[in-house]
């Protein structure tokens, strides 16, 4: 009875955890139909007129130019006005339609490996420096834990699969990441020079947290708030090789809110291990709150799903 009391709270965060990765999820494939959904309804529309045997259909494309359609399959370009055309004018040639992209299910699953393959590293390493603390004095053990908590919190893409160096990390001005150049962005949003402060403070209120959890539990690594933290790290770089590398807007937006889920997800575990690592951690939730906010904006004010839609596509 006792036992099942003290794991109750573990085996329902961890419950938690799992429908909130769901409902992102959830969220992620419904919001990218519903882009998508008059799309589909057009090419279904145009395929189901095109069944007939024959069939002369005023319309109009982007350009202005008026089609007319023969048989299944193609369309008729023609210039002028959208009066009907006589049959041996509809015969001649016609054009097939260019349009067409599907979902790239093959990105998908780069993302998901990639993203478990560094979280297998991390926990390989954890596990190493957990059986080499056993063998060192114990101040030892403390620099060594509170180095390799400041090397992730900071730094944990060295150990990420994919590519996910920050716009500043190849050259580019600290002061005014490259988003900040070339893409609308909401008047609301924080000068540049606001985000390498902010992300520094949360690096170490990380390192800070992390040890505090680190000792508060019997100075392990491999124990599930601390777990939890490197999933929800290495969920952040690959949402980092998606925005920064293959400049998917779209695809950010849904990315982030896997970031979002797992950061807040590890702050009730820390704070459920020992609540005042919970309170310090609990601000970096409300600066990816913010960040969540600035990146939905951004991508809604340069097109939205209409040019970068939510899941990364191909051509079909």
């Amino acid at each position: 009875s006792e036992s099942m009391t003290t794991s109750g709270p573990w085996l329902l965060s961890v419950v938690c955890l799992l429908a909130s990765g769901c409902m992102a999820g959830a969220f992620t494939i419904g919001a990218s139909s519903a882009f998508q959904l008059p799309g589909v309804l057009a090419r279904s529309n145009c395929q189901h007129m095109m069944t007939a045997p024959y069939a002369k259909i005023p319309g109009s494309f982007p350009n202005g130019r008026s089609c007319a359609i023969q048989r299944p399959g193609l369309i008729k370009p023609t210039r002028g006005s959208l009066s009907p055309r006589s049959s041996s004018e509809a015969g001649a040639e016609a054009t097939p339609d260019p349009s067409g992209k599907v979902v790239d299910y093959a990105q998908l699953g780069q993302y998901v490996w990639a993203t478990a393959a560094e979280v297998a590293i991390i926990f390989g390493v954890m596990f190493l420096l957990q059986q080499l603390c056993g063998f060192i004095p114990e101040i030892a053990s403390q620099v060594l834990a509170g180095a390799f908590f400041l090397v992730m919190s900071v730094k944990s893409r060295t150990f990420a699969v994919l590519d996910a160096s920050r716009p500043n990390d190849k050259g580019q001005d600290a002061t005014m990441p490259k988003i900040y150049t070339e893409i609308k962005r909401p008047s609301w949003s924080p000068p540049g020079i606001v985000f390498p402060i902010v992300w520094s403070t949360i690096g170490l209120l990380r390192t800070i947290s992390s040890f505090l959890i680190w000792e508060a539990m019997g100075r392990q690594f491999l124990v599930l708030p601390l777990m939890a933290m490197m999933v929800h790290l290495s969920i952040g770089d690959t949402w980092n090789y998606i925005n920064n590398q293959q400049k998917l807007r779209g695809t950010s937006v849904a990315g982030v809110a896997f970031v979002w889920t797992s950061a807040a997800s590890v702050v009730a575990l820390y704070y459920q291990a020992l609540p005042l690592a919970g309170k310090i951690l609990a601000p970096s939730v409300v600066w990816l709150s913010i960040a969540s906010c600035l990146i939905f904006s951004i991508w809604q004010l340069n097109g939205g799903g209409k040019t970068d839609p939510l899941l990364p596509m191909k051509q079909a």
